[in-house]
C-alpha cells in the first residue's frame, strides 16, 4: 500500500509522522511524508522518502512570527487560525497532484483531508489537539448534560470552523465533508494524559506517543560528548524553534547563564536564535545545534523547556522532570497540565524570567525526589506503550476491515 504522511509545521510535529512511517514501512506500506521544503534532509535520514509541498519556509522567521503574535490567548488563536489556512492554501496545489499516486493519506489533524476527499481516497487523522475530533451525540441518558455538550460543541465550532468551512468551499468541497470512507481518528498521546471523549465515534483511538529511534549512523559532536563526560549530569535548556526578536534573545541567554552560575549548574544549551559568532559561553555551558533527543535526554538531569508537543512527549518518555517556560497558549495550557499531575514544576513567565527565577527553580526541581520519583514511573509507563507501532497496526487493520485491499477498490 502507498501511504501519504502529510503534515505542516515545526521538526516536533514532523518527528510524529517519521516515527509513524518507519513503523508502517515495518507493516508493508510504501511511504512518503509530504511535507516543507527543509524536512528533507531529517526525513530521509530516516530512511523515508520525502516530496516537498507549499512555499520553502523559513522556519526560524515562522516561529518568531508565532510567538511576537501570541502576547495573550486570543491574539495567538487568530494567528494560528490564519497561518495554518494560509499554509494549507499553498500546500493544497501541491498535495492534490502529488496524492494521485497513493492508497492512502494520513493525515496531520485536516492536513490532506480535503485532497483525499477530492481523490476519493481514505483518510486517517493523526490528532494532537482532539478538541476537533468528530463527535456523535444521543449517548448518555441525561438528556440535559447531552444537550450542554451539544451546545458547547456548536460554539466552540462556529467560532474555530469558520476557517475551515471557507477552506473547503474555496478548493471545491461541501461542509460537512461526504467522503464514503469512514476516518479513523488516532491520538498519539498517553492515556493518563488524554482521558477518552464518551462522544467520540468508535474510530476514535489513543495510542500513546510515537518516538523514532535515534538513527543508526548518528554519532554526537565530539565536543558535546566531551562536556557531558567532563562533570555531573547536566541540564538542558531548550526552546525549540520558538524564538523571540535578537534583543529577548539575547536577554534570556545572559539570564541562562547567570542562572547556571547561581545554581552551580552544568547546560546544554539549544538555542536556535543565537549567533555563536558573537558570544564566548562559560565553561558550564555547551552550546548544542540539533541533536536527537532520544540520544541527548539519557545525559541530563532535568529539562528547561517551552512545552512543545514533540519536547514534552521526550522528556517525558525519559523520566526527567521539567521546568518549564511556555511560549504560545497549546504550550501554556499543556505545561499547566503536567505541572498538576507532578511531572514539572509551575510554569515560568518568559516575559518576568530572571536569573534568580530560573536559578531557584532548577534547584528547587533538583531537590525534589518525589516528582523525580513520578516522572521515572511515567517514563517506564509511556516507554511500555509503543504507540506508533500499535497506530501502524490499527491503520492496516482498519483499512483491510473498512475498504479491503486498495487495488481492489472500485
Amino acid at each position: 500500500m502507498k501511504t501519504a504522511l502529510t503534515t505542516i509545521g515545526s521538526r516536533g510535529d514532523i518527528q510524529l509522522y517519521i516515527a509513524l512511517g518507519i513503523e508502517l514501512q515495518k507493516s508493508g506500506h510504501s511511504v512518503t511524508i509530504l511535507t516543507h521544503h527543509w524536512a528533507k534532509q531529517i526525513v530521509n535520514s530516516y530512511g523515508i522518502a520525502h516530496i516537498p509541498v507549499g512555499d520553502d519556509v523559513d522556519i526560524d522567521y515562522t516561529a518568531k512570527q508565532f510567538v511576537e503574535n501570541s502576547s495573550n490567548n486570543l491574539k495567538g488563536f487568530n494567528f494560528a487560525l490564519t497561518f495554518i489556512y494560509d499554509n494549507l492554501r499553498k500546500c493544497h496545489k501541491d498535495l492534490l497532484p502529488a496524492l494521485k499516486d497513493f492508497d492512502l493519506v494520513v493525515g496531520h489533524g485536516i492536513v490532506g483531508e480535503a485532497e483525499a476527499e477530492i481523490l476519493n481516497i481514505p483518510f486517517v487523522t493523526v490528532s494532537i489537539a482532539p478538541m476537533g475530533l468528530p463527535k456523535e451525540y444521543r449517548k448518555s441518558e441525561n438528556i440535559l448534560k447531552e444537550l450542554g455538550v451539544y451546545l458547547s460543541d456548536k460554539i466552540t465550532g462556529a467560532i474555530f470552523g469558520g476557517p475551515y468551512k471557507r477552506f473547503r468551499r474555496d478548493v471545491g468541497l461541501l461542509y460537512p465533508g461526504k467522503n464514503r470512507y469512514p476516518h479513523l481518528a488516532i491520538i498519539p498521546m498517553p492515556l493518563f494524559l488524554q482521558k477518552p471523549n464518551p462522544n467520540w465515534k468508535e474510530t476514535t483511538e489513543i495510542t500513546g506517543y510515537f518516538f523514532a529511534k535515534t538513527p543508526k549512523d548518528y554519532s554526537p559532536p565530539e565536543d558535546l560528548l566531551n562536556f557531558i563526560n567532563n562533570g555531573e549530569k547536566p541540564v538542558l535548556v531548550t526552546f525549540g524553534s520558538m524564538f523571540h526578536g535578537k534583543e529577548q534573545t539575547e536577554n534570556l541567554y545572559r539570564t541562562v547563564c547567570e542562572s547556571m552560575e547561581k545554581s552551580g549548574t552544568r547546560a546544554v544549551l539549544i538555542m536556535p536564535g543565537i549567533n555563536e559568532q558573537e558570544i564566548t559561553p562559560p565553561g558550564n555551558i555547551s552550546i548544542a545545534k540539533q541533536i536527537p533527543y532520544s540520544w541527548l535526554l539519557g545525559h541530563v538531569e532535568l529539562v528547561v523547556h517551552h512545552f512543545g508537543f514533540g519536547t514534552t512527549a521526550e522528556v517525558l518518555r525519559a523520566g526527567l522532570p521539567s521546568i518549564p517556560v511556555p511560549h504560545i497558549f497549546d504550550q501554556k495550557i499543556r505545561a499547566a497540565t503536567i505541572h498538576k499531575l507532578g511531572y514539572a514544576c509551575k510554569p515560568l513567565n518568559i516575559n518576568r524570567l530572571n536569573s534568580s527565577i530560573l536559578s531557584n527553580a532548577i534547584l528547587s526541581v533538583k531537590n525534589n525526589r518525589e516528582m523525580k520519583k513520578k516522572c521515572l514511573e511515567a517514563g517506564a509507563s509511556i516507554s511500555n506503550e509503543n504507540g506508533a507501532e500499535r497506530a501502524a497496526k490499527l491503520i492496516t487493520r482498519y483499512i483491510e476491515e473498512t475498504i479491503g485491499h486498495p487495488r481492489h477498490r472500485t
